[in-house]
């Protein structure tokens, strides 16, 4: 009697088990596709740096024309927006409410106050350090955008539109609403080392790295402590508008005044104040939360905890996020970008 023939079905399966024998655990684990490549994410941001390397070459043929500030918020949104929307629109439906873009709490003021205050100081503290400090007549973004602001009433609502409003949103958007989403199944630490790391190499800008991952991070556990991504485009926005009428000014007066150190004892002390008053209301809040046993509503994405990771394991999830192909090649475009500065400068 013959034995029973087998069924197509199992032919196959017999077939990619002896395929998958040849490989150790791990290789048979990474081609059954335990392992992801590449977080989706990652390509995102892969997808900005290369845009706006891109804009550069667009955005030297608009400075000379009237429509100055109208191309560089157009080349913004089509740097920042436009990605973000087409990814969120590909996720699985709900994604959006993981996004957070809630309205901002009335009880949460007094935490964005010192957030505003910590970060324009630890900001200016880390800038001075670097070589930041200095008092320019243009104001550039990312180093690709420059623009000058003449004094005119319209040119100064211009200015914050293109240079304070907009960038706030767009980078909040993506780097704390999606990036933060994305990671943060390792925990609130994980998401935030990893936005901020991707944010600071947002800006192509090698000596300003201290100040992009201190404000990535600061931004980051905001937006966790509020659960709220419109409080961190808020405190970003406040920064911006410093940055843009008192930041230069400020420099200006310590250049010609000569009084840096008595700057530099006034903002650490500030710093200090803010970031304990931070703390205070960190503390503050989860402390309500606590006592009132205020839970996710069913309606909103969950908060994670603060780290899910062993110590041991924090290499290798960190390699995931950066070691993978649109990691690296993220990587290659910022020392490519980074390069490019400082040929121009």
């Amino acid at each position: 009697m013959n034995p029973p023939e087998a069924s197509p079905a199992e032919g196959q399966a017999t077939e990619k088990k002896s395929f998958l024998s040849r490989f150790s655990p791990k290789q048979q684990a990474f081609l059954r596709g335990k392992y992801a490549a590449s977080n989706a994410a990652t390509v995102l941001v892969l997808v900005i740096y290369a845009l706006l390397l891109l804009s550069r070459l667009i955005d030297a043929a608009f400075l000379s024309r009237e429509s100055e500030y109208l191309s560089i918020i157009l080349l913004q949104l089509m740097i920042f927006p436009i990605p973000a929307y087409l990814y969120i629109r590909l996720k699985p439906h709900g994604f959006a409410k993981a996004l957070r873009l809630r309205k901002v709490r009335l009880s949460h003021l007094f935490l964005l106050l010192s957030a505003i205050l910590m970060l324009i100081t630890g900001c200016t503290l880390l800038g001075m350090l670097c070589g930041m400090m200095t008092a320019q007549p243009s104001f550039t973004l990312y180093d690709t955008f420059a623009s000058v602001n003449d004094g005119t009433v319209g040119a100064t609502v211009r200015l914050i539109l293109a240079y304070g409003l907009l960038p706030a949103f767009c980078e909040e958007l993506v780097f704390r609403g999606i990036l933060c989403a994305e990671f943060e199944k390792h925990g609130i630490l994980y998401a935030s080392v990893v936005s901020a790391v991707f944010f600071a190499f947002l800006h192509f800008d090698l000596t300003a790295l201290p100040v992009y991952l201190f404000s990535g991070v600061l931004l980051a556990l905001l937006l966790y402590v509020t659960r709220s991504t419109v409080a961190a485009m808020l405190v970003h926005l406040c920064y911006n508008l410093f940055g843009i009428f008192i930041q230069a000014g400020l420099s200006g007066y310590c250049k010609s005044t000569g009084s840096v150190g008595l700057l530099v004892v006034l903002l650490i002390a500030l710093l200090l104040l803010s970031s304990a008053f931070f703390c205070g209301e960190v503390s503050r809040i989860l402390r309500r939360r606590a006592r009132a046993d205020l839970l996710d509503s069913p309606e909103e994405i969950s908060t994670p905890g603060l780290n899910r990771l062993p110590a041991k394991q924090w290499p290798r999830a960190l390699l995931s996020a950066f070691a993978s192909p649109a990691g690296i090649a993220a990587a290659v475009l910022w020392l490519f970008g980074v390069v490019v500065n400082l040929v121009r400068g």
